[in-house]
């Protein structure tokens, strides 16, 4: 009944013009429709219980989708963390049976009718530039459920507007660094049957520059935790960066980034650029070598082998 009725809404509003422009037209669910199901990141999904970022002072509306939490920066219109639970073996039961990307078919990204459209940056920003709408949350993250249902039911959650940030198409799609990284960490839980949780951001900066007077993010960070074999938690952080990508480059002063480089470093110095506080610094291999006296500089990850987890 209820399909029957927006079906109608959807044609009254067609017939009378009463269509917003900035509402991109789709046939998924709404997410009010479906708030019982969509539990978030769960914070017990790994054996040791792993709490969301704390964004100390700030407002953030904190929505939840399948199997990840999005915390938006209202004033920016972009993620100020995303939250992610990778279960490969529950992807790697259900692999045969779902439907290659191409058979998905077209990205149909849309607006999260719980929170107003002023604070989320439409898909019309991204049209006719070299933008990519990037996802925080990769829809092949969260590909996994009790069924395929389950699986392609996130899979679409992951094109919610709430979820993209503005990412150079070369940075998006370059094996050396977003992707190369995503890339890295997903293969590895599917070939191990692995659980990963995975907090993703941008680095807000004042000084960013600006594209159709939004500010984009120059840098972004990452963090995945795993239990390694002994049984141990591994939390490991990275910043990556496309400023080298953006017109009218500028030095910002401090450490320097190279191009096409991703960087491991302690996740203190992504609480430091980001105001965040993860509590993760007990497991952070790189903060236990600087509390033995070792350098702590971010380290250039030329090879995946070099990641210190």
């Amino acid at each position: 009944m209820k399909k029957i009725l927006r079906v109608l809404w959807g044609w009254m509003k067609g017939l009378f013009s009463f269509s917003d422009p900035e509402t991109p037209v789709n046939d998924k669910d709404e997410t009010t429709d479906s708030e019982g199901d969509l539990e978030g990141f769960d914070p017990n999904f790994l054996p040791v219980s792993l709490e969301l970022p704390i964004l100390a002072d700030t407002e953030a509306p904190l929505l939840n989708y399948r199997h990840f939490s999005v915390a938006v920066n209202p004033a920016r219109r972009m993620p100020y963390y995303t939250a992610v639970n990778i279960d490969a073996e529950r992807y790697n039961k259900l692999k045969d049976q779902i439907p290659t990307r191409k058979e998905i078919g077209d990205d149909n990204w849309v607006l999260d009718k719980r929170i107003p459209k002023s604070i989320q940056l439409p898909e019309s920003f991204y049209k006719d530039n070299d933008f990519d709408l990037g996802h925080m949350v990769r829809r092949e993250d969260v590909l996994w459920g009790e069924n395929v249902e389950q699986a392609l039911a996130a899979n679409d959650d992951t094109f919610y507007l709430t979820n993209a940030t503005p990412q150079h198409k070369d940075f998006n799609r370059n094996a050396e660094r977003w992707k190369g990284l995503e890339d890295y960490a997903l293969k590895n839980a599917r070939k191990n049957n692995l659980r990963v949780s995975v907090f993703s951001g941008c680095v807000f900066d004042e000084k960013d520059r600006k594209f159709k007077e939004v500010q984009i993010p120059g840098k972004f960070w990452k963090i995945l935790i795993i239990v390694k074999p002994d049984g141990e938690l591994s939390a490991t952080g990275y910043i990556v960066q496309q400023d080298d990508l953006i017109e009218d480059i500028t030095e910002r002063g401090g450490f320097s980034y190279e191009q096409f480089k991703t960087y491991q470093v302690p996740i203190s110095r992504i609480e430091a650029a980001t105001g965040l506080q993860f509590q993760l610094n007990d497991y952070d291999p790189l903060q236990k070598m600087g509390i033995r006296g070792s350098e702590m500089q971010p380290s250039a990850i030329d090879d995946y082998a070099d990641i210190v987890f």
